[in-house]
């Protein structure tokens, strides 16, 4: 599908117009709370980012199968099956 296509699928008739002060209140009330989580989440996967990064650049200086390269392998994995855990 085109850019098009799927800018044609979304609809602001879903979003029901804002009447009242209480309704604008909630609205306000629960972006506020996903809002918290979304920069929870993305805060997480920034670290996330940041410690990949990292085993990439170290593993640019090891010999493959070489002692160091073992146990970078493994702290690797010990590394990607708690991120998978966690998100």
């Amino acid at each position: 599908s085109t850019l098009i296509e799927k800018q044609s699928n979304f609809s602001i008739i879903k979003y029901v117009a804002i009447v009242s002060l209480e309704q604008y209140q909630r609205y306000r009330d629960d972006f506020n709370a996903e809002y918290e989580e979304y920069q929870n989440l993305h805060a997480q996967i920034d670290k996330i980012k940041k410690n990949f990064r990292q085993l990439s650049e170290q593993w640019k200086s090891l010999t493959p199968g070489s002692d160091a390269y073992q146990v970078k392998k493994h702290k690797t994995m010990k590394t990607v099956l708690h991120h998978s855990r966690v998100l």
